[in-house]
């Protein structure tokens, strides 16, 4: 579904005063001091759904986050060792879609009983799930899909669901502040814009989301084209432009609708460029691969858009005859890892090089966070992290793409650990020969001389085995072979490394790590990936 993987809790620094107003029997009567509002118009879905999940919801099968709750009796709203985004999505409600899908009454039934059981427990404020950025979600998913919900419907539910509709969207009105709007703000802006275009008493409510739609677009991709935001939170963005834009074309908004296609379109061109061979997302900064087939659905969905730039974020993409390669070569999105100059690789639709993913699950199951640079498939210093700032003098992170006959190629540099250590470090990938061969050449320059240590870490799938001699490995999965070789003064080590699904698995895997010692004035290590005549 449509999560983005590890997140941090943004709701826990709500003040306490805050919270306590908020969990007072006082906000709960003051959210429904009026009569509810009704809803006076509606605005179709753009996002198709998916029968075949809808399905699976209504034998009980909650699939989100490539993770999968079976429950056949009743929903569980808060499952044990369920991660932040896979109750995101839950409680986000955009599900709804995917029941409608399935296209019956029974379907229907299902939802209302769905909706039913979570205000038994959720009908007041709830510190994580009246997240005004979950809240934006669950009001759009409500309003979006009204008229499903509510055909053949009794009074009761009716006055039930609209009744938490207006609670909601009131508190919504009050939570979406431009000071409160650093988080997700798109997602809450278009369930305010949704309730003031939908609902009965929503013209207030709809100045304010004119008012906050500039500011919510500023954090979508290709805004700052030095950023590389995470994938897998681009897949929710790109939703919520698709329907915030819908809304607003089908409603006469048709200036507003023109503002996001910009963003949309920037939004989608990042999540193109951070698909590998299997259509799946690079998990850079924490996030997660995503599901294939929802976003194929949301990519089609915005075609119309046109397209954008594919260097508009950090994010560098390389593809010649079915070998991809994704690099990450620019400035960490807020919260993300500081492991720059960082890739994936994959051969068709088999990943071979990966990063380690959500570190969530990692730290629940064993207690040990995964190092930031570590995880990732890059280079470290002293097994430190990287520091990044913003400096418009003295860019921290620069990336160049090259053309080349034979391929593509690319070039990136960072000076993550110059104020620590004086050393920068230049990557250049080339990926050429129609695939078969990308070439590596890590470069190290500065003034002090320290360890350090070039990752390379396998899917768990990938089984490595010794090469012709010390400087080489072969890399086999499912019948493929690809040949791994470096020169430069290092030592090659396979050691243990892990890699964390989607949802709350671990797998053990390994990584293939090179380590030297940089000495002043430039140091220089190249390697290489090529692929079998056989493979």
């Amino acid at each position: 579904m449509i999560g983005s993987g590890d997140t941090r809790d943004p709701h826990r620094s709500i003040p306490a005063w805050r919270a306590a107003l908020y969990g007072s029997s006082f906000w709960n009567m003051w959210l429904r001091r009026r009569r509810p509002e009704t809803i006076i118009r509606r605005a179709e879905d753009p996002v198709p759904g998916d029968a075949k999940l809808g399905d699976a919801l209504f034998t009980g099968s909650y699939a989100f986050q490539g993770e999968t709750l079976v429950s056949r009796t009743q929903p569980v709203w808060e499952p044990d060792g369920r991660g932040t985004a896979w109750l995101e999505d839950l409680h986000g409600f955009l599900w709804i879609r995917d029941l409608r899908a399935a296209g019956d009454e029974l379907a229907a039934l299902h939802a209302r009983k769905l909706i039913d059981s979570w205000l038994e427990a959720y009908a007041h404020w709830h510190p994580e799930f009246w997240r005004i950025d979950i809240l934006g979600n669950r009001v759009a998913a409500w309003l979006l899909h009204a008229d499903f919900l509510l055909k053949r419907a009794d009074d009761a539910f009716s006055q039930r669901f609209h009744a938490a509709l207006t609670a909601q969207v009131r508190h919504l009105a009050h939570g979406a502040r431009v000071p409160r709007l650093a988080y997700r703000p798109v997602a809450a802006v278009r369930g305010l814009y949704l309730s003031g275009l939908l609902l009965s008493d929503g013209a207030k409510r709809l100045q304010q989301a004119r008012l906050l739609l500039p500011e919510a677009l500023q954090t979508a991709p290709g805004r700052d084209p030095l950023v590389s935001p995470r994938p897998s939170e681009c897949v929710g963005l790109l939703e919520q432009l698709i329907t915030l834009r819908g809304a607003l074309a089908e409603c006469g908004e048709e200036s507003a609708a023109a503002t996001v296609t910009p963003a949309l379109r920037e939004t989608a061109s990042c999540v193109s460029t951070c698909l590998l061979g299997d259509h799946q997302l690079g998990r850079f900064h924490g996030g997660v691969a995503g599901d294939a087939e929802q976003i194929r659905r949301f990519l089609n969905a915005c075609r119309d858009a046109g397209p954008g730039s594919a260097d508009a974020t950090g994010y560098r993409r390389m593809s010649v005859g079915g070998t991809t390669v994704v690099a990450d070569f620019g400035l960490p999105p807020p919260a993300g890892s500081s492991a720059p100059l960082s890739f994936e690789m994959s051969d068709a639709d088999q990943r071979l090089i990966v990063n380690c993913g959500p570190a969530q699950p990692m730290a629940r199951a064993t207690g040990t966070a995964v190092r930031a640079n570590g995880a990732h498939s890059a280079l470290s210093i002293r097994d430190s992290d990287a520091r990044l700032r913003r400096d418009q003098r003295n860019p921290m992170v620069t990336a160049e793409r090259r053309p080349r006959a034979d391929g593509e190629e690319v070039t990136g540099m960072h000076r993550g650990y110059e104020a620590r250590f004086g050393i920068v470090h230049v990557r250049r990938l080339a990926l050429t020969r129609a695939g078969r061969a990308l070439t590596g050449t890590e470069t190290l320059t500065g003034r002090r001389e320290h360890p350090f240590a070039i990752r390379f870490h396998l899917h768990p799938k990938v089984q490595p085995l010794g090469g012709e001699d010390s400087r080489s490995v072969l890399l086999h999965r499912s019948g493929r072979v690809w040949e791994f070789h470096f020169e430069g003064d290092a030592a090659l080590s396979i050691e243990p490394s892990v890699y964390t699904g989607s949802g709350a698995e671990i797998a053990d895997t390994w990584q293939v790590v090179l380590r030297g010692r940089y000495r002043s004035p430039v140091s220089a290590v190249t390697w290489r990936l090529v692929r079998s005549a056989s493979g």
